[in-house]
């Protein structure tokens, strides 16, 4: 029943452990790519929540930051959330190793990181836009919320958050229609955003624009560090266990899915992400 869509990630999975092995930089400037349109769905966000009816304001931001994976999707890039997913089912078909799967989240999260490091400094420079501007008080006090929240929240809501998030990315997965991937992606993206849970690659460009520049004593680089802990593990758990693990326990005994390897240099069929 899932026996394709389980051998499509997981070869995936495995062309991202070839990468990491034999062409770092690349799989880093994919990445980075991927930090960076994280980013760009967070200015829109932003921007548009700050002039929105709070009655509306969730659901308004979890619209428009779906445009953010749908980004990812089509245009290929490196997501370190979506290989939460992409890499166990990898190591599960006896495709990629553990240490495959350690080295491509490590460095995908850090090439995520430089991404959004890499827009905040830009849009810092272009004015900062809203964020800086007339919303910059909506803004710091998402960023200040997020520092603050404590260890057990991040962690329940990064996890949620990288089920939806995989969910998406699964399910696009599944059907060869551009239009329909669309729709796909928007439905899980917009509940996780208008429910508040918390993506580990939009917080890294968030918390970049928060600490360049002046901003308000509550929000400091240990803030930053203690979320992204959290969140990474939860987004990790998410997308591993929830989404990895729960489709391959669903599909392990269909005959198509084993674990022989194949041959690392396989096209992936859905792309990078």
């Amino acid at each position: 029943m899932y026996a394709d869509t389980i051998k499509n990630f997981s070869v995936g999975g495995a062309e991202k452990a070839h990468a990491i092995r034999h062409d770092p930089l690349a799989f880093l400037i994919g990445a980075a790519m991927a930090g960076a349109y994280i980013g760009f769905g967070d200015i829109l966000m932003f921007t548009v929540a700050a002039h929105v009816d709070p009655a509306w304001i969730h659901l308004v931001m979890g619209i428009v930051f779906s445009s953010a994976l749908t980004i990812v999707v089509f245009a290929g890039s490196e997501l370190f959330t979506g290989t939460a997913m992409y890499m166990p089912l990898a190591v599960l078909s006896g495709r990629s190793r553990l240490i495959d799967m350690l080295g491509v989240w490590v460095l995908c999260w850090l090439g995520n990181l430089f991404g959004g490091l890499m827009l905040a400094a830009l849009f810092h420079l272009a004015g900062g836009g809203v964020l800086l501007g007339d919303g910059s008080t909506e803004f710091f006090s998402v960023v200040a919320g997020k520092m603050s929240t404590g260890a057990e929240q991040l962690f329940a809501r990064g996890l949620l958050c990288n089920w939806l998030v995989c969910l998406a990315i699964w399910m696009a997965a599944r059907t060869d229609n551009a239009a329909a991937k669309i729709m796909l992606i928007f439905w899980p993206i917009t509940i996780f955003v208008a429910a508040g849970y918390e993506h580990s690659v939009a917080n890294m460009f968030t918390f970049a624009m928060a600490l360049i520049g002046e901003h308000p004593t509550g929000i400091t680089l240990a803030g930053a560090a203690h979320n992204l802990l959290w969140v990474t593990l939860g987004n990790l758990v998410g997308g591993s266990v929830f989404m990895a693990a729960g489709y391959w326990l669903q599909g392990r005994n269909d005959g198509h899915v084993s674990f022989a390897p194949i041959p690392a240099k396989t096209e992936d069929p859905q792309g990078r992400r």
